[in-house]
């Protein structure tokens, strides 16, 4: 459900625009608001399903998610949907770890990539039938109904974790939690987005987003120096001694920073630009979706007997490719010589990465912290997609700006049909002429529209295929095929142990 929220959101986002008349900022909003509340309780959250019981939150964040779903299904405007998206982050975040945990805790270590390789293949199915069934929703029925049908899967959730999930916990896990860190990265990083976000639409010299920024640097400075002095740190930083660990957490964060960004774009490009229906915009995405399915058990397998090296050099190497492909595609491109081809390498590459980055994380911290290994993933790529939409949002409203005012100077516009632009360009691809324009000059000046948001797409995909690149070079610099799994019991100490 949490995957497939992110997922569904995505393709409903052009319609969002539309009925609430909304900005790209306030896109970003309704995406990274959920990311922020989602990365960070996760990490307490963690810990807390390891003292309390997996299972046990597990359910308390199930049945909040279902019922903030509910809530963004019957908002009445941005901001209420913006509000309820919080609670759905946290009872994500509340949810999450207890999935990879609950498997850590009940299979042995000679098992386990296969495992995780099987719960990767098996989470892409419901995230499959997300953007089809989504898709359908948005066109025929409204994008409200794309979150109503979290109720029917939160319910049937519930009784399938009542009747089958065992109730694991570990007493070594200390009861106090890291509150001061939480607030201290939540205010950092909320302070962050709002500058990232607002800034393209209030103006960079607009008090508020300095200010924010500022802001930002400092509460996650203090961050830093609260995790040093705190006995049970949210965030243990000694682990970053370690090259292993800090290896997968960059790998972790550079590769889900690129994928976000594509994730991102795409669905606006196809829709706006290419005159897809949400539906085909769902069914764009089952490649990838098929071949994460298709890969990720013999991926988990291959790195068991293998080791895990090979795949995560590779594995990013063939997504690169795949965001390169995504600059050929120009206004109203022919989408099985263009759009597909870079999809179908996107879901090699992911189909090839994604169990084994998940195996080395969890395997490299003794069982009884599985809960805390899984909240640190997560975070890792939930702050990395959220920083991405942030950010890559940011100059991609810079770049379109500057491509339209550019293209838009020989048309023959007044300064009120100019100054009309200006606001429109925080639409992007939903940017709209001026109404009063003769239909052939609003004719080139939508056209204008489309090919400034081309120039700018093309841009933002060099950069993430740049960035997958660089995650391919940190897997050569880092990663080893002698990954240590623990277990529980007397050598096992109360700390993570990383060799590499």
């Amino acid at each position: 459900m949490v995957f497939l929220d992110g997922t569904v959101v995505t393709v409903a986002l052009p319609q969002i625009q539309k009925d609430f008349n909304a900005s790209v900022s306030g896109l970003q909003w309704l995406i990274d608001i959920y990311i922020l509340f989602l990365s960070v309780p996760i990490l307490v959250a963690g810990s807390l399903s390891d003292r309390y019981g997996r299972r046990k939150l597990f359910n308390i964040g199930l049945i909040g998610f279902t019922l903030a779903s509910v809530a963004c299904g019957a908002a009445t405007d941005l901001t209420v949907l913006v509000a309820a998206r919080v609670f759905q982050g946290i009872s994500g975040a509340i949810m999450l770890p207890g999935c990879l945990a609950i498997l850590n805790a009940s299979f042995p270590a000679e098992r386990r990539g296969r495992v995780v390789g099987t719960w990767s293949a098996f989470t892409p199915l419901t995230t499959a039938i997300g953007p089809l069934l989504g898709g359908w929703l948005v066109d025929n029925v409204s994008w409200r109904a794309a979150f109503y049908i979290n109720l029917p899967l939160g319910l049937l959730t519930l009784y399938l974790s009542h009747r089958f999930v065992p109730e694991s916990k570990s007493e070594k896990i200390p009861e106090s939690q890291d509150w001061l860190g939480a607030v201290l990265i939540t205010i950092g990083l909320g302070s962050l987005i709002f500058g990232l976000i607002e800034g393209p639409r209030r103006g960079w010299a607009a008090p508020s987003v300095p200010i924010s920024l500022v802001a930002s640097l400092v509460f996650l400075i203090a961050f830093g120096v609260v995790e040093t002095k705190t006995e049970h740190p949210m965030i243990p930083l000694q682990l970053f001694k370690h090259r292993l660990f800090t290896g997968i957490t960059l790998i972790t964060f550079i590769l889900y920073f690129a994928m976000s960004g594509v994730f991102f774009f795409l669905p606006l490009n196809l829709q706006q630009i290419q005159n897809f229906s949400a539906t085909n915009t769902g069914a764009a995405f089952m490649p990838i979706i098929i071949l994460l399915f298709l890969l990720s058990r013999w991926s988990g397998h291959y790195a068991d007997k293998y080791g895990p090296r090979s795949l995560m050099i590779i594995g990013p190497v063939v997504i690169a490719i795949g965001f390169f492909l995504y600059i050929i595609p120009g206004v109203k491109a022919n989408y099985w010589l263009t759009f597909l081809p870079a999809t179908i390498l996107y879901g090699i590459g992911l189909g090839i990465t994604v169990a084994p980055l998940t195996s080395v994380a969890l395997g490299a911290v003794p069982t009884h912290l599985s809960g805390l290994a899984s909240g640190l993933s997560n975070a890792a790529a939930r702050i990395a997609s959220m920083l991405a939409v942030a950010m890559l949002g940011a100059l991609m409203v810079l770049q379109f700006s500057a491509s339209l005012e550019d293209r838009t100077q020989s048309l023959p516009l007044s300064n009120q049909d100019r100054l009309f632009l200006q606001e429109e360009k925080l639409k992007l691809g939903g940017a709209t002429a001026p109404p009063e324009l003769a239909p052939e000059v609003q004719a080139q000046v939508q056209a204008v529209i489309d090919e400034a948001f081309v120039e700018a797409f093309r841009w933002m995909m060099a950069a993430c295929a740049l960035l997958a690149l660089v995650s391919a070079g940190v897997s050569v610099a880092t990663i080893t095929n002698e990954i240590t799994h623990h277990e529980d019991g007397h050598q096992a100490p109360p700390h993570f142990e990383i060799l590499g």
